[in-house]
């Protein structure tokens, strides 16, 4: 939920309360707040597991951090060299440049979904990078990040869906660049004209080895508590679409229909004056 910070002066509220007809909620009243109750129990649960799956995925991160295992000079190195490659000889775009915060990936009823493709097939170049959590990828990505506003470019962080404090893709549009993190549960396939950049090359295998087995059951149990957080959100879905059967027959959907069109329009007309 995102409530309004400058309602009127920026922000608007579109009230669809006044497009029903009240009697026949009040009616059902006793049916909706069971349902709704029910809701919010279950999406506790999911978020219970969420935040338990984020404890097991962190714990996957800190072997290579708290072992040493990682190799941090040489990361450093990769960020030089990509700093160069897709920054040298560019002129600087804008002294103001803009920054768009957003979600290519979701979790959902369904499961995890990205939508990857469609934010990042018309670039130019594409940097794939693979790994393991906790080798250095989303730090790769945060430093060419902050690079990108530095050199006045405009950028768009796709952030992390189960951490949102974290960015796992960086789009350049005035460079056409894509940096992507390939891990799971936004996997892509890497296409032929895409260069690939291997975090597992910054990590010392034989320390790697040593603490593999403990790593490896970090990982199986953020795995099953997202399965689980999943189940839980499907069936909150199921129990929400349940609660529709209340609403449908009590709202006025062609004055929806109107008001949506209208909120187009207006949007269109906004738009119109800020490229003018």
């Amino acid at each position: 939920m995102v409530d309004p910070k400058n309602p009127g002066a920026v922000d608007e509220i579109v009230h669809l309360g006044d497009h029903w007809n009240e009697e026949g909620l009040v009616a059902n009243k006793k049916e909706i707040l069971a349902i709704n109750k029910e809701v919010s129990r279950l999406f506790k649960r999911a978020y219970s597991y969420l935040g338990t799956a984020k404890v097991f995925l962190d714990e996957v991160k800190s072997y290579y951090r708290d072992t040493g295992a990682l190799d941090v000079g040489t990361l450093d190195k990769k960020v030089l060299e990509l700093t160069h490659r897709i920054f040298e000889n560019k002129p600087r775009q804008t002294d103001s440049p803009r920054e768009r915060h957003l979600f290519g990936t979701a979790i959902t009823p369904k499961g995890t979904e990205s939508h990857l493709d469609t934010i990042i097939k018309d670039m130019d170049k594409r940097y794939i990078i693979y790994g393991d959590d906790g080798t250095g990828k989303t730090t790769l990505v945060r430093r060419l990040t902050e690079t990108a506003l530095m050199r006045g470019y405009d950028i768009e962080a796709y952030h992390c869906a189960l951490d949102p404090s974290l960015i796992d893709h960086l789009v350049i549009p005035g460079l056409g660049v894509a940096v992507i993190n390939a891990v799971e549960p936004h996997y892509y396939p890497k296409q032929k004209e895409d260069i690939s950049i291997d975090t597992m090359d910054f990590v010392n295998k034989s320390i790697d080895k040593k603490y593999l087995f403990e790593k490896n059951k970090a990982r199986e149990l953020y795995r099953v508590s997202m399965d689980q957080a999943i189940w839980f959100i499907s069936q909150a879905k199921q129990k929400h679409d349940e609660m529709e059967k209340y609403y449908v027959p009590y709202m006025d959907f062609n004055a929806i229909n109107s008001r949506r069109e209208q909120i187009f329009q207006r949007i269109l007309k906004l738009a119109s004056q800020g490229a003018a």
